[in-house]
């Protein structure tokens, strides 16, 4: 895989690259709304990014860019890159995922909080300890050797008459399985009709037979993300609606190596990488992040592009895209039994 990693400004770094060079742009942009509190994704991206990945593709390239399912937060990046000039007029492709926690806030709860009651405990359930809800509830990562192998559920229920009224009601509607949407564009090509463009190709690629636009598979375990990083793990603790069962604060804690907070998982890339190119093709990724776009083309056998503006980011992913194809195949035969999809 030729690779060529660029750590800046993806408005003024692309400029560098020459006009219809690229095949295919995968990306995972800021979606606008401030995830986690990350300052990068307080704001959509700049539009002049959008316009220059234009100038870059070859004319009939697709792209995939990531977004959340809001409604808001879609169009707005949709309106961005029609604007850019690609063509919009296609199928979203859904990415399911059953892991994390429902985004709402339990309105019985948030009640009791406002006017500072108590509220009363009228259970305690040990469940089992698993690998999933060690994840989901974020406590006990010292446990997974140890006796401890269940964890305790709290249940509570409010001593006022209103915070009873809306016992069992959510705020707002984030509901499980949670799902991202690729959105999917074109850039525009001369050519009167797709049969025309298909003619002139050397030959239909046949990965487009084998793939569907919905995927479901699971975030990235620990080990495909700190997969290639050496140093010592960090503890990042996340504001989330969890319950700590020493303290009683919600709160989600993950220890690893790399510290980015939005990583995909390698076979996502790999089944948008595969629909849309074929061996030896480029592919950008002007939101690099920590790289899990290249590395899914170094598992397929593509060229990589990848931009990013953070440094710490930049060098994570730097150090994870030394590893070898061989070790990539290995760590996915343990997260996938060996198949992409």
């Amino acid at each position: 895989m030729n690779k060529i990693l660029i750590q800046g400004d993806s408005k003024d770094k692309l400029k560098q690259l020459t006009e219809g060079s690229v095949d295919f742009m995968a990306t995972d942009p800021p979606y606008g709304y401030s995830f986690m509190g990350k300052s990068w994704d307080k704001a959509l991206p700049d539009k002049e990014i959008w316009r220059e990945s234009f100038r870059v593709l070859k004319e009939g390239s697709f792209i995939c860019v990531m977004a959340a399912p809001r409604t808001d937060v879609l169009w707005r990046i949709c309106r961005d890159l029609e604007e850019a000039g690609f063509d919009m007029s296609f199928t979203n492709i859904e990415w399911v995922y059953h892991s994390g926690f429902p985004k709402a806030s339990d309105t019985s709860k948030q009640i009791d909080k406002r006017l500072g009651v108590e509220r009363e405990v009228i259970d305690r359930i040990k469940e089992p300890f698993t690998n999933t809800n060690r994840r989901e509830f974020g406590y006990g990562l010292k446990d997974i050797e140890g006796e401890d192998k269940y964890r305790e559920k709290v249940i509570t229920s409010s001593n006022t008459d209103i915070g009873q009224k809306y016992e069992g009601s959510k705020l707002g509607f984030q509901p499980k399985p949670s799902r991202e949407i690729i959105i999917v564009g074109m850039k525009p090509f001369k050519e009167k009709s797709y049969i025309d463009k298909v003619l002139n190709f050397e030959e239909l690629p046949e990965n487009i037979q084998r793939t569907y636009p919905l995927i479901q598979t699971p975030k990235p375990s620990k080990k495909e993300k700190d997969m290639g990083l050496s140093g010592e793990e960090k503890d990042i603790t996340y504001t989330g609606h969890k319950y700590n069962k020493s303290n009683g604060k919600e709160f989600t804690r993950s220890i690893r190596k790399n510290t980015h907070p939005t990583i995909k998982p390698i076979k996502l890339m790999s089944y948008l990488i595969t629909l849309f190119t074929r061996e030896g093709d480029y592919v950008l990724d002007p939101f690099m992040g920590s790289g899990t776009t290249g590395l899914a083309c170094k598992l397929l056998n593509r060229n990589f592009i990848g931009i990013d503006y953070e440094e710490d980011y930049f060098n994570i992913a730097q150090e994870r895209l030394e590893v070898s194809r061989e070790e990539l195949i290995n760590t996915l035969k343990i997260k996938v039994q060996g198949e992409l999809f």
